[in-house]
């Protein structure tokens, strides 16, 4: 309750006495009230959060205490909108350590930021050394600080791809790889030694609207002109007293600085600092008891949500690369895997709830198994309830596949999608084999018995086979697009072709349907539901949080078939390590399938 909104009124029934005091005892009451010292102000209630690494769209596995072990982006977006209504919260530091983000996640960022200083509350951005995700975000502040030792490394943006093609040739290793799409490139790091003309143009033009989007960002917040910040960032980077000299930051300040200075603008002499705002209280497993609790957290039967018959919109988290089977966590052993099987048991479990009136479809994946791909669009479109996708960083390929069957797509700004093609093939080890002493001998019966044989390129009779399996898929593609689009089908094949887009180009273009964060997808699903927009809706995340041991168990189990193992890649540096699990992925999926939808690359904003 703010005190300066609200006043108590105590009625205290005492004695009365009609005498007048006498003038000695009016002076000495007057003298013990000289006396008593002026009551210093309480200390300030202000939130402390440090946005650091990729800020994950699922929720992560559960601690014992029942909170999330990493925060995720959602979690972290609904503690900024809690401090924002809170008024005991006086206002919001963010500290940034490496943020890893792309353009889609920090422009929800950006808006909880916006959102939270219309509550007038202050809110400040502490930077130690930033990069273009971390300035991308906290120019949105009403500060932003750094001491004199940090830098700003804001420049233009470049996208680095890895061409392996020579190391193949010396180790005779060869990538025979197809594509149905002149854009579709994900192959060309494994078949060429540059980028086709093709793959070039599209990465330019990605990258352009990603860098007119960062400055249109900075623009806004730091009140300036596109023009200007186009020349700052051109003769970035900065060390923090030159950012500072030329508008980019307020602030030379060390943390405890911040602090004080924050204090002194809110009145008071310190602050509450609370670092776990937003977080349930820690669980007390002293005891007996507290020991069986333990074990119920552990195996994840100690913090199931008590299930309420207030309407609800379900969000399923459609993150990863996409394979047929169950869903993976990321981890040490890889990427996040999005398993067919599981978004498929979410949208039947969404559709079962009475409660759930909407589905939301939260995508953020570069594509993958086409089949896979295939299976959750059905089980999308056949839904009976009003589903809408909001695509996060990246939607593309396959990522774009399972959002076309979507009644509506929301898409932020910078959102990499489209992506409509694809790819095939497999890699010929024979001539590495020979290399090191290997022979192999085969017997085939029937005239493509071999046709997906290690050893072999394809015969131009496999080729051609091939080939025609694959612009079956991408018919069927830009078909299903087109119906979803509603629109003809030579009009979509004109974008498709394996074209990425930026989400503002994909709206212009008609691949999406608006630009808008996670809130405005659930606000447009609960109008479909026919739900009074000012009804409050409680929001089911799905698939539900794992306990610890329960996310062990399943990233175990995908070792086999989701997930790289650990090898030699685990001692090599990033991006080194990267490439090679990437690699190691694509070399997968194709091994289980003739074509995929998979997007030929990735940004994330450094």
């Amino acid at each position: 309750m703010n005190p300066a909104r609200f006043a108590w009124i105590l009625a205290v029934s005492l004695p009365i006495s009609l005498a007048p005091a006498r003038a000695d005892e009016d002076t000495q009451d007057a003298k013990t009230d000289a006396a008593q010292p002026a009551e210093a102000p309480k200390p300030a209630r202000v939130v402390d959060f440090t946005l650091k690494g990729s800020l994950d769209e699922a929720p992560s596995p559960l601690g014992l205490d029942g909170s999330p072990l990493e925060t995720n982006l959602s979690t972290l977006l609904d503690r900024m909108a809690k401090a924002a209504a809170d008024d005991e919260v006086k206002g919001l530091i963010l500290r940034f350590r490496d943020l890893g983000v792309g353009p889609g996640k920090a422009n929800e960022l950006r808006r909880a930021i916006a959102e939270f200083r219309e509550s007038g509350k202050p809110i400040v951005a502490f930077l130690e050394s930033a990069g273009n995700a971390d300035y991308w975000v906290a120019s949105a502040a009403d500060r932003v600080v750094m001491p004199e030792s940090g830098s700003l490394m804001i420049s233009g943006l470049s996208a680095e791809v890895t061409f392996f093609k020579g190391l193949f040739d010396k180790l005779g290793v060869e990538p025979d790889y197809l594509q149905v799409g002149e854009y579709k490139g994900a192959a060309e790091p494994y078949t060429r030694t540059e980028m086709s003309p093709e793959f070039r143009e599209e990465l330019t033009e990605v990258l352009s609207d990603e860098f007119d989007l960062l400055i249109q960002a900075i623009a806004d917040g730091r009140k300036l002109e596109p023009d200007a910040v186009r020349e700052l960032i051109n003769d970035g980077p900065y060390t923090a007293a030159k950012a500072r000299e030329v508008g980019l930051i307020d602030d030379l300040a060390y943390p405890d600085q911040v602090e004080a200075n924050l204090a002194e603008e809110l009145g008071v002499e310190e602050l509450d600092l609370l670092t776990k705002y937003g977080q349930p209280e820690p669980e007390d497993y002293s005891g007996l008891s507290g020991f069986m609790k333990l074990m119920q957290e552990l195996s994840g039967e100690g913090k199931k949500k008590a299930k309420t018959s207030d309407p609800k919109i379900a969000v399923i988290y459609a993150t990863g690369v996409i394979q047929s089977g169950k869903s993976s966590p990321g981890s040490l052993l890889g990427e996040a895997v999005m398993g067919s099987d599981t978004i498929i048991e979410q949208i039947e479990k969404a559709e079962e709830d009475d409660s759930v009136k909407a589905i939301v479809l939260r995508v953020d994946s570069p594509g993958g198994s086409a089949l896979a791909s295939d299976l959750m669009w059905r089980a999308i479109v056949e839904a009976k309830k009003p589903v809408v996708a909001s695509m996060s960083d990246t939607a593309a390929s396959g990522g774009y596949y399972i959002s076309m069957g979507c009644d509506a797509i929301f898409a932020e700004p910078g959102t990499l999608t489209g992506s409509i093609g694809v790819v095939g093939g497999k890699f010929a080890l024979g001539g590495l084999l020979e290399k090191v002493g290997v022979s192999t001998d085969t017997v085939t019966v029937g005239e493509n018995g071999g046709l997906f044989s290690p050893f072999s390129r394809f015969s131009p009779e496999q080729e051609k086979a091939v080939r025609a399996m694959m612009e079956d898929t991408y018919r069927q593609f830009v078909s299903k697009a087109a119906d979803g689009r509603d629109t003809e089908y030579e009009a979509l094949d004109k974008l498709a072709g394996g074209r990425i887009y930026s989400g503002r180009r994909a709206k212009d273009l008609g691949l999406v349907d608006e630009l808008g964060t996670l809130d405005d997808a659930i606000a447009h699903a609960k109008q479909l539901a026919e739900l009074d927009p000012d009804q409050k809706v409680e929001r089911l995340a799905l698939p539900e949080p794992k306990s610890i041991l329960e996310s062990l168990s399943e990233s175990l189990d995908g070792l086999g078939i989701q997930s790289p193992r650990i090898g030699l890649e685990s001692a090599l540096p990033e991006p080194i390590r990267g490439m090679a699990l990437r690699a190691e992925q694509f070399r997968r999926l194709v091994e289980r399938e003739p074509a995929v939808l998979i997007l030929p690359f990735e940004v994330r904003i450094r």
